[in-house]
């Protein structure tokens, strides 16, 4: 967050985040571990924050990958090898399959248990986390070096 509010002021691009695919690749993680650390509190969403854990961990390196290959272009982008674009793909996609099949591994917890009110915001917010990382989600990669 300090990186994205110095890049608002010093680059004077006019506009909060302004579409800068480094921005977003920051903010998205962010947005999504505050909203795992929001639900934290729910024991009735055990699996969601499972799910949660599993989501970040790939969008940390997928904003890795975006910033360190030279896939996209941006004022401070860091590509010099395009041999290790490919290492963080790899690396990606590895995280993501092993991520995926332990959560589809995971043994549903069903209990019956009454929701109350706290619980609901709490999940609304972290719906709200979420709402916002997608949105931010496609705008890095609408933004392809020419």
């Amino acid at each position: 967050m300090p990186g994205s509010w110095w890049a608002h002021h010093e680059l004077g691009r006019g506009g909060w985040w302004f579409r800068d695919p480094v921005e977003n690749a920051s903010f998205m993680p962010w947005v999504l571990a505050t909203a795992r650390i929001h639900s934290v509190i729910l024991p009735l969403l055990h699996s969601w924050i499972s799910f949660l854990n599993i989501v970040t961990l790939p969008c940390c390196v997928s904003g890795t990958f975006s910033i360190r290959s030279g896939l996209l272009a941006s004022v401070h982008s860091f590509a010099t090898d395009d041999t290790r674009g490919i290492f963080l793909w790899r690396f990606f996609l590895l995280m993501t399959g092993i991520s995926m099949i332990l959560f589809s591994q995971m043994k549903q917890q069903a209990s019956v248990r009454r929701t109350y009110k706290k619980e609901m915001v709490v999940a609304r917010s972290t719906l709200v986390h979420l709402r916002h990382s997608a949105r931010a989600q496609p705008r890095p990669v609408m933004l392809w070096k020419n």
